[in-house]
């Protein structure tokens, strides 16, 4: 009797050993799949910011390679509309988009958690054909306006039009993605393409004239990005989530470097945007300040801000509050781990 029972006893310590693991294997993912709404250049999959860096350089793969758990990364030629769709469809774990997407997806529904900054204070260039009679701003009215609609550009270009008394009924605004944009102003089928830096390379090829630059706009109006994952993921697996994140900010770190600026600039080269280009973007501005993950005051007003403004301009029907959003925890711990608390200011 007495070693039936010790028998019994081994087996229950021997079924419980056994599940242990087993309960631990099954409490992490398959597949990490991430989002960017950027496609790259020169006919390879590459993204911008951070999370272009971190991308590059692999460290996820290399971060979870022995967990036998695959990295799987989108990039999106709709750029933030189509991240959002990817989330609402459950395609996607996390993104890497705009501000104007991120809020219109939140405002709309999207469970998502902000878990990080990037992609700060990047440039809007309004650009015209090189013979064009336009100038300013306030001669675009009546205008033909090619526009990335429900992207970060065009919340800045809805600011832009306000400080000058204009609205977008007061142009023809055409909703077209890069590659047409860029198109449509060589052929003059527009009169103007509101863009990014493919407005410079158009600029440099003769195709265009810059008659506008966010350099000149309060750093508030200027396009950001953002690092997000889904309520269900973090919930979910919330040490993946934060694994993810301190690999994030190990590559803001290392584009924050100034000793690595050259190969900072090699970096965007990959991704298509030739050196003079992202030489002229960065102008006066430290690595520091390119590449701050931090979710600090400055940066989360601007969000605020934008949400209170796409409201006023029917580019959302809901508002929400940004502190509802908003999750540190994870940056933080990354912040504690790497000792980086007070890297960035």
């Amino acid at each position: 009797m007495k070693r039936s029972i010790a028998i019994l006893a081994a087996l229950i310590s021997l079924i419980a050993y056994g599940a242990a693991p087993a309960h631990a294997a099954e409490n992490k993912p398959k597949v990490i799949r991430i989002g960017s709404a950027y496609t790259g250049g020169n006919g390879k999959p590459y993204s911008a910011g951070i999370i272009g860096l971190v991308h590059a350089k692999g460290l996820l793969e290399e971060e979870f390679r022995n967990d036998g758990i695959k990295v799987e990364w989108f990039f999106f030629k709709g750029a933030g509309p189509a991240s959002n769709e990817s989330l609402a469809n459950g395609a996607i774990d996390f993104a890497y988009i705009g501000d104007l997407p991120a809020i219109v997806g939140r405002a709309g529904g999207l469970k998502t958690k902000f878990i990080a900054g990037g992609s700060k204070w990047t440039h809007v260039y309004i650009a015209v054909p090189p013979d064009s009679q336009i100038r300013s701003i306030q001669d675009l009215k009546g205008k033909r306006v090619g526009l990335f609609k429900g992207t970060n550009a065009h919340l800045t270009f809805a600011r832009i039009l306000e400080a000058n008394g204009l609205k977008e009924s007061d142009l023809k605004i055409y909703n077209l993605g890069i590659a047409d944009l860029d198109a449509a102003l060589k052929t003059k089928n527009i009169d103007v393409a509101v863009g990014w830096t493919n407005n410079l390379i158009l600029r440099t090829q003769g195709n265009a004239k810059i008659i506008y630059t966010t350099k000149v706009s309060p750093r508030d109006w200027r396009n950001t990005g953002g690092f997000y994952v889904t309520e269900k993921f973090a919930n979910t697996y919330p040490d993946i989530t934060r694994r993810i994140v301190k690999r994030y900010v190990e590559a803001a770190r290392w584009g924050s470097d100034e000793a690595n600026r050259n190969a900072y600039i090699s970096f965007t080269e990959k991704i298509g945007l030739p050196r003079a280009f992202t030489i002229e973007e960065i102008e006066g501005r430290s690595l520091k300040d390119v590449n701050d993950p931090l979710l600090d005051t400055e940066y989360v007003n601007h969000y605020a801000n934008g949400i209170a403004f796409a409201k006023q301009r029917g580019l959302i029907r809901n508002t929400f509050d940004v502190n509802t959003w908003v999750d540190r925890s994870y940056l933080n711990a990354a912040l504690k781990e790497l000792k980086l608390e007070g890297y960035w200011k």
